[in-house]
């Protein structure tokens, strides 16, 4: 019998920015994003495998709120900018929020800590963290970004994150996070400009960093997308791309191009609230699309391995340089799992099996995005879904954990008080081979896929247990022993 013994990363520190659209179209959903912050920090902080979802793993203590579980949150830090690259007091620059004191250079009273742009916010009394002491708003000991010590993380957040109405029409969010984290290049000389010195000790050299675009129009910066990624990418240094990545919470990609199906967020009486966000989308799939399983693909740089094309369901996407698209099994399939482990908003999968051909239609490639964290739809109003789902993915824990040999699963190993073709511990616990709420096996990587809801928490001890197929022919004994013992 083979015992793999793996682990779950440890949760590391990770840098989160922010890019919000400053047009004149976008109160509600800064408002929304306002409201709805407690769901991301959620999303970073809970403590994967309890059983109270609200069990939030303390940053001083390293212990679970309710369960009181040892845990290891992440050391976060969480900055907003705006889209707007014409205007001298944005471009790039992290947004500030003051603190209402009795005077200045003073602690607030009462430990009543109340962010503020200017005096009028610190007299707003419906606020709970309002005292009628702190009334003078100390922009000198403002905060320019958020960390998990952060005295009121909540309110600090709202009032970064409303970055006004009157930012330029013309939204460059893409070219306003280059300026923010100095990836901007001067057109002249081609040098990279700094970053702006209000920005400073936000981006942090061993820190992860994920940017998320929040826009209902497209991106308009000159350029590429498939420059600007690779200037991002050269940010860690060789060979640490993966430390980066972004994603989108803006209009639906067109799903048929130019044809009769509108993208972005149609309404009636033939109108859209919503553009599509083709680059922002665009961008992010770069940034997440060079795993094995979610493989992006293009006409230049990024070609499909070995036993697998390349399918672009959605023409012209992006709307300028190569088409994007994911690299797709080739070869007979039998089932939608031969395709992939992603499964879509129904039973089957994102990748589908047809005629015995793996596929991927246009209505599933969007629905792969939005299961991947590369994109969230700004036209769904519920964004705890969307915000819980992104700070689940900037806390960067696994879901695959490769096998070491090949398993034979005609011969069942011991597992609990049963026997079990594979066994999967996690931290002592069993888990169970179920879509939904445990583990699926991963026949083209020969891999355990946590695809549920369950995801081993931070530094968790994986341990699997299985028979090892025969030598000479592994390959072919595990594909034909598991396919019908696991799902």
């Amino acid at each position: 019998m083979q015992i793999d013994e793996l682990k779950q990363r440890s949760a590391a520190a990770v840098d989160i920015l922010w890019v919000i659209d400053s047009s004149e179209s976008m109160v509600q959903e800064q408002e929304l994003l306002a409201q709805n912050f407690d769901r991301f920090i959620t999303g970073l902080t809970v403590c994967q495998g309890s059983e109270t979802p609200d069990d939030i793993c303390d940053f001083t203590t390293k212990k679970c709120s309710k369960s009181g579980n040892p845990c290891n949150p992440p050391d976060y830090h969480i900055g907003v900018i705006s889209t707007d690259t014409r205007s001298s007091n944005a471009s790039g620059r992290l947004r500030r929020a003051g603190i209402c004191v009795p005077r200045p250079n003073s602690a607030p009273a009462n430990n009543k800590t109340l962010y503020c742009g200017g005096p009028s916010d610190c007299a707003d009394t419906a606020n709970p963290n309002y005292d009628a002491q702190n009334v003078h708003c100390d922009l000198v000991q403002a905060i320019s970004y958020i960390q998990p010590t952060t005295p009121g993380a909540k309110d600090a957040f709202g009032k970064l994150v409303k970055v006004g109405i009157s930012g330029s029409a013309l939204e460059t969010g893409i070219q306003a996070a280059a300026q923010a984290l100095g990836r901007d290049a001067d057109r002249t000389s081609g040098q990279f400009i700094s970053a702006p010195a209000e920005n400073a000790g936000f981006l942090r050299n061993e820190a992860s960093l994920f940017v998320i675009f929040v826009s209902d129009e497209d991106d308009s910066s000159f350029g590429r997308v498939s420059y600007y990624y690779r200037t991002f990418e050269s940010l860690k240094g060789a060979g640490n791309e993966g430390l980066i990545s972004f994603s989108a919470i803006v209009g639906d990609p067109d799903p048929d191009g130019p044809g009769p199906v509108r993208g972005g967020c149609p309404s009636e009486p033939n109108t859209i609230t919503a553009f599509p966000g083709t680059r922002y989308v665009a961008l992010s799939m770069y940034s997440r699309g060079l795993s094995s399983e979610f493989r992006v693909c293009d006409d230049t740089r990024l070609p499909c391995l070995e036993g697998s094309v390349c399918q672009k369901p959605i023409p012209e996407f992006p709307r300028s340089g190569s088409e994007l698209g994911v690299c797709v099994p080739t070869g007979q399939c039998q089932i939608d799992q031969d395709c992939g482990n992603f499964k879509c908003s129904d039973d089957r999968g994102c990748i589908t099996c047809e005629n015995n051909q793996c596929t991927l239609t246009p209505d599933r490639f969007v629905q792969l995005l939005e299961r991947n964290g590369v994109f969230g739809s700004i036209c769904n109003p519920d964004y705890a879904v969307v915000l819980g789902a992104l700070g689940f993915e900037a806390a960067g824990l696994r879901r695959k954990f490769e096998l070491t040999k090949f398993p034979d699963c005609s011969k069942p190993v011991e597992c609990g008080d049963a026997r079990s073709p594979v066994c999967v511990r996690v931290n002592g616990v069993l888990v169970p081979n179920n879509r939904a709420s445990g583990w699926v096996w991963e026949p083209s990587s020969n891999a355990i896929f946590f695809d549920g809801d369950f995801v081993p928490p931070t530094d968790a001890n994986i341990e699997i247990s299985y028979s090892i197929a025969r030598a000479g022919g592994a390959e072919a004994t595990s594909a034909l022993s598991c396919d019908s013992a696991l799902q």
